[in-house]
């Protein structure tokens, strides 16, 4: 887990050194709070910077280069070929890693869901699930057509993609969780739910920079 939201926390803090102003302004622990507290994790946000020395003294993109070291060491084995590369990524590339990151958070829910969904005993939970698999599918499917949209129709036709078919998707599934408080849903995938929701709004926040 902490792989998925060390990827999710590293790009949606690269994304506020677009936003951020002025650059050159050093860090202290208010700043460092501050922009923590503007990320999916402020927790796992101040963790990464606090372990290292450099951030006492960093402006805020010494800060984002400190998150991308702590993306690229601890979430090596899952997005070896996106942290690196966000590193010099402008807005638009920084939105297809977003993406790729969705995607890959996506089908690991639908993965783990439909897996579940075969193998479970529970009649209960597999009546709630008979109505989330293929969402979550479908949320996979729609995350990953927000790159191709990107780069064939322009940041709106992206934004659509997520707005009006992935996100419906995953809070119709986190709603009715919600709604079923006797089914025993699995906390990995109420985990994941909300790594998928997260994604997406980072992917948004990325997209209304264009």
């Amino acid at each position: 887990m902490v792989n998925f939201r060390l990827c999710l926390f590293t790009i949606s803090f690269i994304t506020l050194t677009f936003t951020l102003q002025p650059f050159h302004v050093l860090s202290d622990e208010a700043m460092i709070i501050n922009v923590c507290d503007k990320t999916p994790d402020p927790s796992l946000c101040k963790t990464c910077l606090n372990s290292d020395p450099k951030s006492k003294t960093a402006d805020v993109r010494g800060l984002a280069m400190i998150s991308i070291t702590c993306g690229t060491r601890d979430a090596d084995k899952l997005y070896n070929d996106t942290d690196p590369k966000s590193a010099t990524a402008d807005v638009k590339g920084l939105a297809t890693i977003s993406i790729t990151c969705g995607t890959r958070d996506a089908d690991k829910l639908y993965t783990d869901t439909d897996n579940l969904y075969t193998n479970t005993k529970d009649p209960a939970l597999h009546n709630l699930l008979d109505n989330c698999w293929w969402r979550f599918l479908g949320a996979r499917d729609n995350i990953d057509s927000a790159g191709r949209m990107l780069s064939d129709k322009g940041s709106d036709a992206a934004k659509l993609a997520i707005t009006r078919y992935a996100m419906p998707m995953i809070t119709y599934c986190s709603d009715l969780s919600k709604k079923s408080p006797t089914v025993a849903v699995p906390k990995n995938i109420i985990d994941e739910m909300n790594v998928v929701s997260n994604d997406c709004q980072i992917i948004l926040e990325i997209l209304s920079n264009f």
